[in-house]
């Protein structure tokens, strides 16, 4: 009896190794799907087509420099640049759908809606030309007076924030791994998505051209470090001594 009963136990310690490795990229793919999540649901802030927009972006910038752990750095300015690709795709959509002034919340539709009466005008936004009038002004003099010119410098800052953001993760983690691997995903549908709503007239052909090309490059080293996985580390590299003996 006791030797059947050590089997049975040897059987379900087996099986529960077995289950165990079996799960775990499961929960490693899981992990990486929840960060993934929390690098691009960012929360609002000042509107990147606002002149303030610069403060905010100087001090995000700030905090970023002073993180002294470097993996949270990483993961703050690939937070960062997603964020620059969702804001130039929100810009874009908005200039196709509902360009011009927004309105003042409660205060523009209240306006509108007797001067209108009165006058039989049709008019948006009273108070919202106005800000968007001042808004406009700082924002030639900060060089980002157009949608397109903003567009031009997300995407561009998206790439140099997202290189930062490699050079600070670590290289080599299983969980580092999956969740670049998981926002690759991301990055390239959003890039797909900002072409589909883009012209030519906007000007934007090369810099999203030169951030398709990015992604390309990005996708042929994963795919030449999975082809030569382990044959770097624990290998034998050419002329290394094998056995202890040169051959």
């Amino acid at each position: 009896m006791l030797p059947i009963s050590g089997v049975i136990q040897r059987r379900l310690l087996a099986a529960g190794i077995a289950g165990a490795l079996a799960l775990a990229p499961l929960s490693v793919a899981a992990a990486a799907s929840s960060e993934v999540d929390a690098l691009w649901n960012q929360p609002d802030g000042v509107s990147v087509d606002s002149a303030y927009y610069v403060v905010q972006t100087w001090w995000d910038g700030l905090t970023r420099a002073t993180q002294s752990d470097p993996t949270q750095r990483g993961l703050d300015e690939l937070a960062q640049s997603n964020s620059d690709l969702l804001n130039a795709y929100t810009l874009l959509q908005r200039q196709r759908t509902d360009p011009g002034p927004q309105p003042v919340a409660i205060i523009d539709p209240l306006l509108s809606s007797v001067y209108n009466a009165v006058t039989g005008s049709n008019v948006k936004a009273p108070i919202g030309s106005v800000f968007n009038w001042a808004n406009q002004s700082l924002l030639k003099l900060e060089g980002r007076g157009s949608t397109n010119e903003i567009v031009r410098s997300l995407l561009q800052d998206y790439g140099a924030k997202q290189a930062a953001a490699m050079r600070d993760l670590p290289a080599g983690h299983a969980d580092t791994d999956a969740v670049l691997a998981a926002n690759a995903q991301r990055e390239t549908a959003f890039l797909v998505k900002i072409k589909g709503v883009a012209t030519p007239a906007d000007g934007l052909a090369g810099v999203l051209d030169a951030a398709d090309q990015s992604t390309q490059a990005k996708d042929k080293i994963k795919d030449n470090s999975k082809d030569n996985g382990g044959k770097g580390q624990g290998g034998n590299p050419k002329g290394a001594p094998q056995n202890g003996k040169n051959k």
